[in-house]
């Protein structure tokens, strides 16, 4: 039910990256250079913080794979990532990760891993409405696609780094 709630969060249709994005989202994923197009808004309509969605668009601007970290209390310092879903009234912030085919069509699907990893989101810094933070999320398959595709069972982002603009939804 989580994946509904972010995915009516994102349109179907190719995003603007001027339109709907701000700043700058970066990360090692599995080793690898990972960059995205961030945009943050205040949690609603359960106004728990803060939601996160980071979007890794094609060069047609169609979303490939997006990561959703949601509830992240309004304040500086780190926030552990937990299996919790978006719409829990509770005091765990969460995140997801998933996969698109053709920018519309859902595909594999990832929740935080926490047996051994140490998931959290860090803000370390908030000046008006931009916002600064630090994260490192483990992510575990729990839906694959029944489309082929190559992403692995286990995604591990480290070193990540966000600088955008909170958007407050009216």
């Amino acid at each position: 039910m989580l994946f509904l709630v972010s995915v009516s969060l994102i349109s179907c249709s190719k995003e603007e990256p001027n339109d709907y994005y701000w700043g700058i989202a970066s990360a090692q994923l599995n080793g690898s250079s990972w960059q995205s197009e961030p945009r943050a808004v205040t949690n609603k309509p359960y106004d728990q913080g803060i939601d996160f969605l980071l979007d890794r668009l094609d060069r047609n601007g169609y979303m490939k794979e997006g990561i959703f970290i949601y509830k992240i209390p309004p304040q500086v310092g780190r926030h552990p990532i937990s299996q919790t879903e978006v719409r829990d009234i509770d005091s765990l912030s969460g995140a997801n990760l998933f996969t698109m085919i053709d920018g519309d069509v859902l595909g594999d699907v990832y929740h935080p891993l926490e047996v051994t990893a140490d998931n959290y989101l860090e803000i370390t810094k908030m000046e008006g409405d931009e916002i600064w933070a630090e994260f490192q999320i483990a992510f575990v398959k729990v839906s694959k696609s029944p489309v082929a595709n190559n992403y692995p069972d286990t995604i591990r982002l480290t070193q990540g780094k966000i600088h955008t603009r909170i958007i407050k939804p009216e």
